[in-house]
């Protein structure tokens, strides 16, 4: 398959849960598709430019249903291929109020970026249920005013959008972004998470939060953001 996904999770077959993902676009903008091994519906998370067909491939493959397609965040980056996504699987389309006015189509880069709606917001304290998979809603701003985490704390894992990557965070430079929130953001995850959290980010490798709690905790200390490491 010439598509840049997927690379599958390490583990035995019954490993819960199960995730595929490939990154996409200039931005190499990682994309997810996460299931629990048992039941046919998937999550999809940040169809980013050039995912939707992959994404769609690997859940016919895997004989899943795309129940939810949801956003990180709205940079055109992470939510390039919602539409496409939300044709070719009918699935509702997720974002928090905040960034949902991001999916209208218009970028300052010059793509033509098919529009796309909200059928669903993302609000702290929500729960998203797919098959035995339970992902509490986490508003993290900082990146964006609309950030959010999605937190399986059964499974111990976190998918971080752009709020958390291996060795950084989000840049607070874009559209959105805001020094003082992604301080906060940050000091929430390494206060609240416990450290074997696998971290699943919008760009890069995985991680956790034990690898990364040092310079979290050192910029929580500070009050201010700082260079990582």
């Amino acid at each position: 398959m010439s598509d840049p996904i997927i690379q599958r999770s390490v583990g035995p077959p019954a490993h819960l849960p199960r995730i595929e993902t490939g990154s996409f676009g200039p931005w190499q903008t990682n994309a997810y598709l996460v299931w629990d091994g048992r039941s046919p519906d998937a999550l999809v998370l940040d169809p980013g430019m050039g995912a939707a067909t992959a994404l769609m491939e690997r859940a016919a493959a895997n004989e899943l249903r795309v129940h939810l397609i949801a956003n990180s965040h709205g940079h055109i980056d992470h939510v390039f291929d919602n539409a496409a996504v939300r044709r070719a699987s009918d699935a509702p389309i997720a974002i928090h109020h905040d960034d949902a006015y991001r999916l209208d189509g218009h970028n300052a880069y010059g793509f033509e970026m098919e529009p796309s709606v909200a059928e669903r917001e993302l609000r702290e304290g929500d729960q998203l249920t797919i098959g035995d998979l339970t992902f509490a809603v986490l508003h993290t701003p900082g990146h964006t005013e609309g950030s959010v985490c999605l937190y399986e704390e059964r499974q111990h894992l976190l998918l971080s959008g752009d709020v958390l990557f291996a060795g950084s965070y989000g840049r607070t430079d874009l559209p959105g972004g805001d020094d003082e929130a992604m301080v906060s953001s940050l000091r929430r995850l390494a206060e609240q998470l416990p450290p074997e959290i696998r971290v699943l980010p919008g760009h890069g490798p995985e991680t956790t939060i034990e690898r990364e709690l040092p310079w979290m905790r050192r910029i929580a200390l500070a009050d201010r953001l700082l260079v990582p490491g």
